[in-house]
């Protein structure tokens, strides 16, 4: 390094002697020897060329040298120290890092939201994607704007009230982002309150761009057909849309600031985003980004009605989309989102862990069977529209279920982004055309295997050799099951407590009300009676709510409760003579009960066990779950086996004796807050049936709400003739008779009919 400084090197002995150095032996280096060799020979063709004699340098270079090293390695040494002291922990999550630092991070998003959104939408956005943004997040809001949720993070713009278009409100917002957070920010997003922003992906897509340089990114816009040539735009300009979001760089930031108020006062229309990039190409000399892949990456739905309803595949490659005006989208998009960081994450494990030396390289055999009931049989798909089975009740073949044609498709399209992740540098790209055929296996400790024969295009853009060919591939995919996750049930509804106002009392042992509609049938009703005294001798925190319609077995109908009073809580509810309507009656026998009861509701024709009771108060939970029991229901007597006959109770399960009804929702066990959320029965609905079907789709599109439903063996229909009302609407009319012709007999019964006359 300073040889360069003199002028002819001596010889090395010559040297060593002039720096009182004993010279090293014949063979033997060292990089201290060197390093003092080199600082000696500086000094001392320094000291020549001053005309200082050469034997005052072997007196002074030596201390000199030895002086300015301990000098130049303390002076690194304190500049070190103090640089990495400076340096912040190394994070492996970028959001934690951006939260250790309140007022500092790498994006700052504005929201402009109404007082009318602020704790609807705005509240959802700050639980959703909010909290995995690499930055911060502020809602800005008019000056008198107030919200229930003390943790939503307000800006009150002062002079700023809710008028729409909001041209004050934003550049009000954008004034103030500049004001407070301009040099602890590398870029600022302006946002709605109906926008989802992908927190890994925007931070991924602006690393790659220099905060310091003035830029403009967003889908670009030139107004809609009406507007187009009426927004006072340049031949060359345009402007970010606001709803998908527009990103400024810090430098961007910088230079419109002084102009804001300015660009207010002199509006040409009334569209603020088109205001804002008006503004931003007059006096910062940029423009929205005009690049066709914009479009998909700030994404806009012009659907709104079925926007995000159906298949999410289309966000796959989405920064940020819009509009989600629901609450509920809001947060099925956000669940998806997880999903698929949580697909990368599991992803990017499997493939670290096949870089291990042990690591296992992939097989189609994932487990050596050891006998022939261990082999998993393939099942064989047809165009993604038949399959082919042989080891069920619907085979030899049947229609794909919606369950596996909506895997098959996230599989594909999962490929297909891995085939594509580097399309541009190789020039080339993969586009799925048709599934010919494909095989699909289980393997219950391992996850699922995938053999899947596919015409795709292949594509290549670049010239000179651009071209399209259809060509067919053969893929193996694995699909591997994650690592086993438990949860004890007292856990789950101890955290379910913090959102009601229930005690640990009343979420551990409920009371159970049982609601039954009843009109007449006297004797079916004693039984009923009988069995339930039986029951509640064994299970206390039972109470029945009898809705008794009056007819000329009523007072036989008050005498019998009025007995099983004596035994159980009971609550008469009279209709008098109004009509009979189950979900009206269902509905009044709710009424007075507090949205803590857990309610059941049930049929006089059922016979349930103690463990029933039991397990319905263990699978119902407040605002989490609610329960459908499938429950077996008896066929006529008359088309039982004689072995079945012989039975005493009811609680037998024989292929001749009975079926679940699948197809019954009349039963059902849930809390009265959730049967209020759900919207309660249709009351206008009546006579046989209908009611019930209507009830369970309302509970399943209540956000938040699990429907279990399994076969419940300790509940039992038993059998009594249908009689269906030829008054019936049609669609009640068809129901009857399907029910009533279902539970006449088996199809073991029908066959030894049949065969009399064969």
């Amino acid at each position: 390094m300073m040889l360069q400084f003199g002028h002819h090197r001596p010889p090395r002995n010559v040297m060593d002697k002039l720096a009182g150095v004993q010279p090293l032996p014949r063979g033997e280096t060292g990089i201290r020897s060197r390093l003092f060799t080199r600082v000696t020979f500086y000094w001392y063709s320094h000291c020549t060329r001053m005309g200082a004699p050469a034997t005052r340098s072997r007196v002074v270079s030596r201390p000199v040298a030895l002086a300015c090293i301990g000098m130049m390695i303390g002076l690194t040494t304190a500049w070190c120290i103090s640089t990495v002291a400076r340096i912040p922990p190394i994070m492996c999550d970028p959001v934690a890092a951006a939260r250790s630092r309140p007022d500092q991070g790498f994006i700052l998003v504005g929201i402009m939201t109404a007082a009318k959104y602020v704790d609807t939408r705005a509240y959802n956005v700050w639980k959703t994607w909010a909290q995995h943004i690499n930055g911060k997040v502020l809602f800005f809001v008019a000056e008198d704007t107030v919200s229930i949720y003390p943790e939503l993070p307000l800006i009150r713009l002062k002079g700023v009230d809710d008028t729409y278009p909001p041209q004050k409100k934003s550049f009000a917002m954008i004034r103030w982002m500049a004001d407070n957070h301009i040099d602890n920010f590398d870029w600022f997003v302006r946002a709605d309150d109906d926008l989802y922003i992908r927190g890994p992906e925007m931070d991924a897509f602006l690393r790659s761009l220099d905060p310091s340089r003035p830029h403009l990114v967003g889908q670009a816009g030139l107004g809609n057909s009406a507007e187009y040539g009426l927004l006072a735009l340049g031949n060359t300009d345009n402007y970010c849309m606001g709803g998908p979001g527009v990103v400024m760089s810090k430098q961007t930031l910088r230079l419109l600031s002084p102009h804001l108020e300015s660009c207010l006062s002199h509006l040409l229309t009334t569209h603020e985003d088109v205001e804002l990039g008006r503004c931003i190409k007059r006096h910062v000399g940029v423009s929205c980004t005009w690049n066709y892949e914009m479009q998909k990456l700030f994404h806009n739905n012009q659907s709104t009605a079925t926007a995000y309803t159906g298949s999410l595949h289309e966000l796959t490659a989405a920064i940020t989309i819009h509009p989600i005006k629901d609450p509920k989208i809001m947060n099925r998009v956000h669940a998806h989102q997880r999903a698929h960081q949580l697909r990368q994450l599991r992803s990017k494990r499997m493939l670290l862990e096949a870089e291990l030396m042990d690591a296992r390289s992939p097989s189609l055999i994932r487990v050596q069977p050891n006998k022939t009931s261990d082999l998993e049989p393939w099942q064989f798909i047809n165009n993604q529209k038949i399959i082919f089975c042989a080891d069920r009740v619907t085979c030899p073949r049947h229609t794909v279920e919606l369950s596996i044609r909506t895997e098959a498709s996230e599989i594909i399209n999962q490929l297909f982004d891995e085939f594509n992740t580097n399309a541009r540098q190789r020039g080339r790209v993969l586009q799925f055309q048709s599934l010919q055929y494909g095989y699909m296996r289980v393997e219950p400790r391992y996850g699922v295997d995938y053999v899947l024969d596919m015409i795709l295009w292949f594509k290549k853009f670049r010239p000179p050799h651009r071209t399209t060919l259809s060509v067919r591939r053969h893929a193996y995919v694995q699909q591997t099951f994650g690592p086993l996750q438990a949860t004890e049930d007292e856990t789950i509804r101890s955290n379910l407590r913090t959102f009601s106002n229930m005690t640990h009392e009343e979420s551990t042992h409920p009371q159970l009300y049982m609601i039954l509609p009843l009109r007449g049938r006297a004797e079916i009703f004693q039984r009923f009676a009988a069995h339930l005294r039986n029951v509640c001798q064994r299970e206390s925190g039972v109470s029945l709510v009898l809705v008794l319609y009056d007819n000329e077995e009523v007072d036989i109908n008050r005498k019998t409760a009025a007995e099983l009073a004596e035994a159980v809580d009971v609550k008469i509810i009279d209709m008098g003579e109004a009509k009979f309507s189950r979900g009206l009656a269902l509905s009044k026998g709710t009424e007075h009960l507090p949205p803590t009861a857990l309610l059941f509701f049930t049929d006089v024709d059922m016979l349930f066990t103690c463990d029933t009771l039991q397990r319905i108060k263990q699978n119902v939970i407040l605002g989490a779950q609610a329960y459908f029991p499938i429950v077996f229901s008896e066929f006529s007597p008359e088309s039982w086996s004689e072995n079945d006959k012989l039975l005493a109770d009811a609680f037998h399960y024989g292929r001749r004796r009975g079926y679940f009804r699948h197809f019954g929702y009349g039963l059902a066990a849930l809390y009265k807050a959730d049967f209020d959320r759900a919207g309660g029965f249709n009351t206008k609905i009546e006579g046989w049936g209908l009611e019930d079907v209507d009830f369970f789709e309302r509970c399943l599109k209540l956000p938040n709400l699990r429907i279990m439903r399994a076969p419940e063996p300790g509940l039992v229909h038993i059998y009594h003739p249908i009689v269906c009302d030829p008054a019936l609407p049609e669609t009640q009319k068809n129901m009857c008779t399907g029910s009533k012709a279902a539970s006449l007999a088996s199809i073991d019964a029908l066959v030894d009919q049949i065969t009399q006359y064969v």
